[in-house]
């Protein structure tokens, strides 16, 4: 399937800020507009943005509301997401899908984002991003992540070899070299997707990224089991796993097994090309990972390439 670009953003462009999951007040807010702003964009802030119903961001109607006024909004060219958290599967039934496939535009955010990354990509055919948000440009993004960021709205879709932040070794897991979009996110998100009308249907061949936060090993071994019985992992060709952000065990401990030890398990189990430790997901470094298009991965005991085509 050949998906739609969104185009790239030029200086002065506006930018929408909208809230599908849950909000946050704050100066980690406030830095996070401000890194925008220094960028040379205009921004529009959505009324999600300093909603507050409960652990979410304004009912789901505000926020499904935010989303569709944005892409109808001729003005803006392209939405970034506050944050994530919880609520983004509840506004999928409310978004006008028709009318996003009709004005594609740079979609970015990551965690329960995916749950509108996943949407978008098999319902609109357009790549959103999985990259950083405005509340983690406020906190703890990296340099890295700030340059990725910053690349990426301009070079959205730029043929090149994924950059890798210092210190940063991703290591094989199971060796080969294969071609394929990318498609996935969150664990947590596609797991609550399958049996939906959301679930993730990757095309043929596709390149399966995946990270998660804040679950322990054996919730790993749950995920990546259903994964496999839902036949996710049949339908493509390789598996890239990001950062495990405070996924724990870390070592080895009396009727435990490790994080690493459980995804090394399953690649091993699976046979097909793998990879560990790639710089995206909830930590400080979090690539730009435009989702639908095509990537190579070349996975060898020396090294792991990663490559954007």
């Amino acid at each position: 399937m050949e998906y739609t670009y969104a185009a790239p953003l030029q200086p002065g462009d506006t930018i929408a800020v909208v809230a599908p999951s849950s909000t946050l007040a704050g100066a980690d807010v406030t830095k996070g507009l401000v890194f925008l702003r220094s960028l040379g964009y205009e921004l529009k802030i959505g009324k999600s943005v300093s909603a507050f119903d409960g652990y979410l961001a304004g009912p789901d109607r505000l926020r499904a509301a935010d989303i569709n006024d944005a892409f109808a909004d001729d003005t803006v060219k392209a939405i970034v997401c506050l944050r994530g958290g919880y609520g983004a599967t509840r506004i999928l039934p409310l978004l006008d899908y028709d009318l996003i496939a009709a004005h594609p535009k740079l979609f970015v955010g990551f965690s329960d984002i995916t749950a509108l990354h996943t949407a978008f990509l098999q319902r609109c055919g357009f790549c959103p991003i999985h990259g950083t948000m405005v509340m983690s440009l406020g906190r703890d993004a990296s340099e890295y992540t700030k340059e990725q960021f910053a690349y990426g709205l301009q070079h959205p879709y730029e043929a090149r070899e994924l950059p890798l932040p210092p210190d940063c070794s991703p290591k094989t897991l199971v060796p080969g070299a294969v071609t394929g979009p990318l498609v996935g996110g969150n664990m947590m998100l596609l797991s609550v997707l399958m049996g939906t009308p959301y679930a993730i249907d990757p095309p043929a061949g596709a390149i399966l990224c995946l990270e998660e936060v804040g679950e322990d090993a054996y919730a790993l071994d749950r995920m990546l089991c259903q994964f496999e019985e839902a036949g996710l992992i049949d339908r493509v060709r390789a598996i890239a796993f990001g950062e495990f952000y405070h996924c724990g065990p870390d070592e080895k401990a009396p009727y435990e097994w490790t994080v690493k030890e459980v995804l090394r398990a399953y690649a091993k189990k699976w046979g097909k090309p793998a990879v560990m430790d790639l710089p995206f997901g909830h930590g400080a470094d979090n690539a730009w990972l435009p989702l639908g298009q095509r990537a190579g991965l070349e996975a060898r005991l020396d090294g792991v390439r990663f490559t954007l085509l």
